[in-house]
């Protein structure tokens, strides 16, 4: 281990875990299960130094570009605390860097800010202005967050992105999404500047990697719309007939499709029969339109474009085992979909570029599962209790209710809604209603749960499917700030991005109810996933890799939203018997707690805190 003393006072079994995983990157990767408030990140961190200290670097990959100033976050207290000159950057996207496409609009996707890029940059003020500055007195400060980079470039008039390009090459950490390790499009930039093979990787919150879609892309029957009238605009008579020929076809062959109803569907057929060069023409048009909208002003966008690059990769896919096509109807509209469900396949060659890999998260049991079905191959698995016990939890598992069966009939609808009232008017704290889907989420709203939520005295906040990044944020601020009075009641389907990812400290959240199961609905997607998964792993544990073991994570994710160090207390409740036959999946302090009741019983659970007082 290192020569440095860790930053913190350490907790239970830290020392020790950073010891085991220092020593196992040596000899290949590292599967890291550790319960949340255990202290992942530091822990990991202080394991790598020695490796920092003989010049590797260090890529942080994490699920999303928000969560990237975290870990550099925690560099910044190694460097403070420890005397490193360690530096470390919080790396992010054109999308959120750009400082010239602000002009053009906002929620820009990263291809129209690509594009926008791509055709100023030999005339843009801030990219020109790169070589006046000298960086060094930002690297000066060694742990640099996306904020701060963007702040300083802003001030002084150049190129927040390319900047930061600038600076990789001088840091030694660098935290990033995970688009950038998986993604070959985008991966490029990054070796340049720091080469993957001297490199160690972190998979933050690693239990996400299955379910990447990595080849994957979506148009719907609104794209083929636009992209209609961008063909007749531009004149391009091919293209008109190309996308006319797959409006047709999804109008004729697909239109039957019911709500939330899905089908597999032929690529081929959405070009008419010897119409193969009409896709490139397609293409071409497509591109016309962009730098038609980009010369007006206007964001360089073009469905006519998606639509022809969409169909050109279709067609690449046809035949490969693990992508599949499907269309479903949603919200109305039929949407087309190439899904590619080949995580093992894809991602083995990803990992083999590192010097090593270290995959963390507090859900990756069964540990031997999570590896294979993410390709990781050489590797030592390490596994740290909770430290959860009945001072932190109170655990109910209620053997009356279910949300089993394709629709959430209205008696037991009706149960839940009763269940869940019965809970608010005992915890009398800010409580989450985590459910198996969106569609178990209408139920409830449906039999009634807002209003007899707010007959409570609590004030509801609920996650909608159409939700935009800002809409969330101000949602999830506002959840937060009902914790002062205990009166804040969230509604969120498990998986989505208030039941995972994040964090609820103290008295912000108190109690989880889960509603239901969240297994998939045995869609033809979900038969597609099960069946392609037994191709390569036989009957039963295809079906356990597919469908089981997600479910349980996603479960297992939500519930430790209100456990996120040894000081919280909670009250979590697994409202569906089927939970019963799943106990083993569970987090430990889970199965050591479960407590079986009836719905009725509910307004008398145990509170925790008030009968232990956890010193904070």
């Amino acid at each position: 281990m290192p020569r440095y003393r860790f930053p913190y006072k350490p907790r239970p079994r830290q020392l020790e875990v950073a010891e085991e995983v220092a020593k196992a990157l040596r000899s290949g990767s590292v599967i890291l299960e550790a319960p949340t408030g255990f202290g992942k990140t530091p822990v990991v961190l202080y394991a790598l130094l020695p490796y920092l200290e003989g010049g590797a670097k260090v890529i942080w990959a994490v699920r999303t570009g928000s969560e990237t100033d975290r870990p550099i976050e925690e560099l910044a207290v190694f460097r403070r605390e420890l005397g490193l000159r360690l530096v470390g950057l919080s790396f992010r996207g054109k999308r959120d860097m750009c400082l010239l496409a602000r002009g053009f609009g906002g929620d820009l996707d990263y291809s129209e800010v690509s594009y926008i890029c791509s055709r100023e940059r030999g005339r843009c003020r801030y990219y020109r202005r790169l070589g006046e500055v000298d960086a060094r007195p930002l690297l000066s400060r060694g742990a640099l967050t996306y904020s701060e980079v963007y702040r300083w470039a802003s001030e002084r008039g150049v190129c927040p992105y390319f900047l930061q390009r600038r600076l990789l090459a001088h840091a030694d950490v660098v935290a990033l999404s995970y688009n950038y390790v998986v993604s070959d499009e985008l991966s490029w930039s990054i070796r340049q500047a720091v080469p993957f093979g001297d490199s160690i990787l972190v998979v933050d919150e690693a239990h996400n990697l299955q379910n990447l879609n990595l080849g994957g892309d979506t148009i719907t029957e609104g794209t083929l719309q636009r992209a209609l009238e961008e063909a007749a605009e531009v004149g391009s008579r091919g293209a008109e007939e190309l996308v006319r020929h797959a409006a047709d076809y999804v109008r004729d062959r697909l239109g039957g499709l019911g709500e939330e109803e899905s089908e597999v569907f032929d690529p081929r057929e959405l070009v008419p029969e010897g119409g193969e060069g009409l896709v490139e023409e397609a293409e071409r048009a497509g591109e016309a339109v962009r730098e038609l909208r980009y010369r007006q002003g206007k964001r360089p966008r073009s469905s006519l474009h998606h639509f022809a690059a969409f169909l050109r990769s279709a067609l690449a896919l046809i035949g490969v085992r693990g992508v599949a096509f499907v269309a479903e109807r949603v919200g109305g509209r039929v949407s087309l979909s190439i899904w590619d469900m080949r995580s093992a396949e894809v991602l083995r060659g990803v990992w083999r570029r590192f010097r090593g890999v270290v995959f963390m998260s507090g859900t990756l049991s069964p540990i031997e599962a999570f590896a294979e079905t993410v390709g990781v191959e050489r590797y030592r698995a390490i596994s740290v209790p909770s430290p959860y016990d009945e001072a932190n939890a109170s655990v109910y598992l209620v053997t009356d209710l279910t949300t089993r069966g394709e629709e959430l009939g209205r008696e037991m609808a009706e149960r839940y809604v009763e269940a869940v009232a019965r809970l608010l008017s005992r915890v009398r704290g800010n409580t989450a209603v985590f459910t198996a889907s969106y569609r178990v989420q209408r139920g409830l709203v449906e039999a009634g749960l807002l209003k007899r939520a707010e007959e409570l005295g609590y004030e509801p906040v609920v996650e909608r499917q159409d939700m935009s990044g800002t809409e969330a944020a101000e949602a999830l601020r506002r959840f937060k700030e009902l914790a002062g009075e205990g009166r804040g009641l969230l509604e969120a389907p498990m998986g989505g991005r208030f039941a995972e990812g994040a964090d609820y400290p103290g008295r912000e959240l108190v109690c989880v109810f889960l509603a239901g199961v969240p297994f998939e609905r045995p869609t033809t997607k979900t038969r597609l996933y099960v069946e392609y998964y037994q191709s390569l792993y036989g009957e039963e544990r295809g079906r356990l890799y597919a469908y089981v073991y997600p479910a349980i994570r996603r479960a297992a994710q939500a519930l430790g939203r209100a456990l996120r160090s040894p000081r919280d207390q909670a009250v979590l409740v697994l409202g569906d018997y089927r939970y019963r036959g799943y106990l083993a999946l569970m987090p430990d302090y889970v199965r050591e707690l479960a407590r079986e009741v009836g719905h009725g019983e509910l307004d008398r659970v145990r509170l925790p805190w008030l009968e232990v007082r956890i010193p904070g």
